[in-house]
């Protein structure tokens, strides 16, 4: 059936009676249709019941359990749809006033929630875009009181005492207001906002304060870019080279204009200033290797690359391999594969994989003997050269298996793993195994039953 053709067979009557009938039977129906056919002058009211009214019925004791938050959110999909068609017929004030209806709900809710599926995050998101999408529009469509009312209206929710314990959605607010500074009444009250917050967290020094000092700056940078003061920009991130997003944007400035020789000294400053953070050191690492790339000094490549390698980072080995002719490379490949042997008691992944890439098989064996559990997955890489060590290696694995098995799903895990067996040994060593398992479980009615099907399947 044509549904829509069918419906506009109906006369007005029919019609009318046929969404009555809907709304009084599907409580959601008769909500979103008195939401659609709100009136300008209380669809702000409107939407702000219609989200409290999915909220407060998904509450149970006070707490939204995480099942029942999509159920909970409705209200706030109709209310954000509703800012998006305001988008898209010119009504950007309104839009915005949706939005923060929206995030300042669901901000309270973050408080009684169990938001681990992320529903809630996902949510502020959208409304952070609708605000940016709307606050742009608004620059070019509307006059400076609407764009100034516009403002204060997202400032004063970025200053509610709501996001004391969600500082980053409260930077995210600030951060659309800098799409309205390039008004002076507008840019002084932001930036006197801005420096008021970084005076609070001067009186207390430590990590997290460092991330939101470091939120704040990058908005008063915005502010200076937005409104095209470029060498002030410039200075601005030079004089806060202690934040690592300002580091980074030096770099990549002094890499753009091809200051290799400042960008490199950048790094290595950032490397020697942050060496108990392994994650920002690999970063100026990973620039520097970009220089490296741009300046074709192969030594420095070679000698970051094996570093990134010895790291365990995958992508690192075929760059490396490509910088060396097939007769160096053999001599480098047995240094790389003996410092992985003689820097770690258990080796990594990726020497398994530079194994494989390189058909090592001598090598492989190493790694299923350090990891008997991968002789399921590596059995094939070794079986040609070295079958009798395989067939130990692989007997031994099963027999430990069979010895820690304490219940029928472990039975039929070991069970599973014995076809793989077969495939690798053949059918003789197969039959044996199960014999000897038999033999020494008989005593577990469960696991000879999954050993005689086995058997069978086999």
């Amino acid at each position: 059936m044509n549904l829509e053709k069918e419906v506009s067979k109906l006369t007005k009557k029919e019609l009318v009676d046929l969404v009555m009938e809907l709304a009084d039977s599907y409580q959601d129906v008769a909500r979103t249709i008195e939401f659609k056919l709100s009136t300008p002058s209380d669809e702000l009211k409107a939407s702000k019941q219609l989200i409290r009214k999915y909220i407060n019925e998904n509450k149970r004791q006070g707490f939204i359990a995480w099942r029942n938050v999509h159920a909970a959110l409705q209200g706030v999909e109709m209310v954000l749809d509703k800012g998006r068609n305001k988008l898209n017929s010119g009504e950007e004030e309104m839009a915005v006033k949706l939005g923060i209806a929206v995030l300042s709900n669901v901000i309270d809710m973050l408080q009684y929630t169990d938001d681990s599926g992320g529903e809630i995050g996902f949510t502020i998101s959208q409304t952070i875009t609708l605000l940016n999408d709307a606050s742009s529009l608004l620059l070019l469509s509307t006059n400076n009181r609407v764009q100034e009312r516009t403002f204060n209206l997202i400032l004063k929710e970025a200053m509610h005492k709501r996001y004391d314990g969600w500082s980053d959605t409260r930077y995210e607010l600030l951060d659309v207001c800098t799409i309205y500074s390039a008004r002076t009444t507008v840019r002084r009250k932001l930036e006197e906002t801005v420096e008021k917050l970084l005076n609070q967290l001067a009186s207390i020094p430590s990590r997290s304060s460092d991330h939101d000092k470091e939120a704040l700056l990058q908005i008063q940078l915005k502010i200076l870019e937005r409104n095209g003061e470029v060498e002030q920009a410039t200075e601005f991130v030079y004089n806060h080279l202690e934040y690592d997003s300002f580091r980074k944007m030096a770099i990549e400035k002094e890499m753009e204009l091809e200051n290799y020789k400042s960008a490199l000294d950048l790094c290595i400053e950032g490397e020697e200033k942050y060496h108990l953070y392994p994650g920002l050191v690999k970063e100026w690492k990973k620039y520097r290797l970009q220089i490296y790339e741009e300046t074709n000094n192969i030594e420095k490549q070679k000698e970051l690359l094996l570093e990134f390698v010895l790291d365990n980072q995958y992508d690192a080995y075929r760059k490396l391999k490509e910088l060396y002719s097939n007769g160096e490379w053999q001599n480098v490949l047995e240094d790389i594969f003996l410092m992985f042997e003689e820097k770690t008691e258990y080796l990594p992944h990726v020497y398994e994989y530079i194994a494989q890439s390189e058909n090592r098989s001598d090598k492989i064996l190493n790694y299923v003997e350090q990891s008997p559990s991968t002789i399921l997955e590596l059995y094939r890489d070794i079986k040609e050269d070295y079958p009798e060590k395989m067939e130990e290696i692989f007997t031994n694995y099963l027999l430990f298996e069979a010895n820690n098995a304490r219940d029928r799903r472990e039975y039929k895990a070991v069970c599973k793993k014995l076809l793989i067996y077969k495939e690798a040994c053949g059918d003789n060593k197969f039959e044996q195994l199960v014999i000897k398992l038999k033999d020494t479980y008989e005593r577990k009615p469960a696991f000879i039953n999954e050993l005689d099907k086995i058997e069978k399947l086999a």
